[in-house]
């Protein structure tokens, strides 16, 4: 049906069973069999004697990693009226050429043939009773687009074909100025020492030939260098963290805490990157960014084998369209920013060295919280005056701004 190669490499087809309907990932031998093999995702990591992944719970449906490369809302509607389906796998065929990190996926012309009964059946998704039809998402409001940029420094939407090193992130009827948000965000962001890609806001008005009902969704666009491509066309694999724990995209607000977050990424990429983790969690507290679900965190394999934290992307300051947003994930069992304070620092610092982590969260929030505030007293001059009222009315009522850090 579907071969899927990392990279240049043929790591497996993905078939649909014409009776059941069910769709499986079959992983070719040699790929499996490969013992210094690129690492396609965490999962086939931890089943490495598995050839076969499937939802049979689900028929129809992509395995989760697969499921995960497709997106989501306003761009995912829009797809499918261009396809007339709204079936998972045409549409995966369909931008296959053009996926996050190195997958890519091309009508079949291999066959793979996997060894007999090692199988893994995701489990059956049992949906929770509440919906986050409230809560904001990036992803379900905002039409974003792979892009190219010409010497002239002007962007083009390759609207066929592959795409480029530039992802191109426009407006909202619904929530005003969200790039002007992400953008005044992002470089709070890297004003903190965070690590972020390269990110700029360019008038909308200069991408050649942008479709009118795109320039019409606001004045500016958000525009971030994509860290999945390189400056010589190849690709760097990752996988974000809904595709690490096997959760359907539907799923990305459940599944992990922060803190576990933090734990599995030093236990996997080191110390550093843990540290990373703990430092974006703070800005996520301290600017009001409460979409930080599974799907706004990843790994990334510079070399193809070892993972390493993605920098950081989607980071808006959500609570300036909803005040009473929530944490998307947990920390120290608490969602409320107003409630977070130096107690749960210490808790999550506690739970990390239980975990056999040498670490001193409280020293290290103590000192970030400190950098955080200092930053935005210079980046307060340089953001619009409704971003600026929205974050610091959000700070004046965060405990680990206005509290003793001990």
């Amino acid at each position: 049906m579907l071969d899927v190669f990392l990279g240049t490499k043929l790591v497996g087809r993905i078939t649909r069973d014409e009776k059941t309907a069910i769709v499986s990932f079959v992983v070719g031998d040699v790929y499996a069999e490969d013992f210094e093999r690129p690492v396609l995702g965490q999962q086939f990591e931890e089943r490495r004697h598995k050839r076969i992944f499937r939802r049979a719970a689900h028929p129809g449906q992509l395995p989760t990693f697969f499921a995960n490369l497709l997106p989501e809302g306003a761009l995912e509607e829009m797809i499918k009226a261009q396809l007339a389906t709204s079936d998972a796998s045409e549409m995966l065929a369909f931008l296959g050429q053009d996926l996050p990190g190195a997958v890519s996926v091309r009508q079949g012309r291999h066959e793979v043939a996997p060894s007999e009964g090692e199988v893994f059946n995701e489990p059956q998704v049992d949906h929770p009773a509440e919906t986050h039809e409230l809560r904001f998402s990036l992803a379900g409001v905002q039409l974003k687009f792979s892009a190219v940029r010409a010497e002239d420094s002007r962007f083009t939407l390759p609207f066929s074909g592959l795409g480029g090193r530039w992802i191109l992130k426009f407006g909202s009827t619904r929530y005003p100025e969200l790039p002007e948000n992400e953008y005044f965000t992002m470089q709070w962001a890297q004003r903190c020492g965070l690590s972020v890609p390269h990110h700029e806001l360019v008038p909308a008005s200069t991408i050649n030939a942008l479709d009118p009902r795109l320039t019409a969704l606001g004045t500016n666009v958000f525009a971030i260098q994509r860290y999945d491509r390189r400056e010589d066309g190849t690709r760097v694999h990752q996988e974000d963290f809904a595709q690490v724990f096997g959760q359907p995209p539907e799923l990305k607000y459940k599944g992990a805490s922060l803190e576990h977050l933090a734990r599995f990424v030093g236990d996997l990429c080191g110390p550093e990157d843990r540290d990373e983790f703990l430092r974006r969690t703070l800005f996520l507290l301290l600017s009001g960014n409460t979409d930080g679900h599974l799907k706004n965190w990843s790994l990334i394999y510079p070399d193809g084998r070892h993972a390493r934290l993605s920098p950081a992307y989607d980071f808006v300051c959500v609570r300036q369209y909803l005040p009473k947003d929530q944490l998307a994930l947990t920390f120290a069992k608490e969602t409320a920013p107003e409630r977070i304070d130096w107690s749960h620092i210490r808790r999550v610092d506690k739970y990390l060295r239980n975990m056999g982590h040498d670490v001193d969260f409280v020293g290290l929030a103590r000192t970030f919280v400190t950098k955080c505030q200092d930053e935005w007293a210079a980046h307060r001059r340089d953001v619009s005056p409704s971003y600026r009222a929205c974050v610091e009315e959000h700070m004046a009522r965060i405990p680990l701004l206005n509290e003793p850090g001990a």
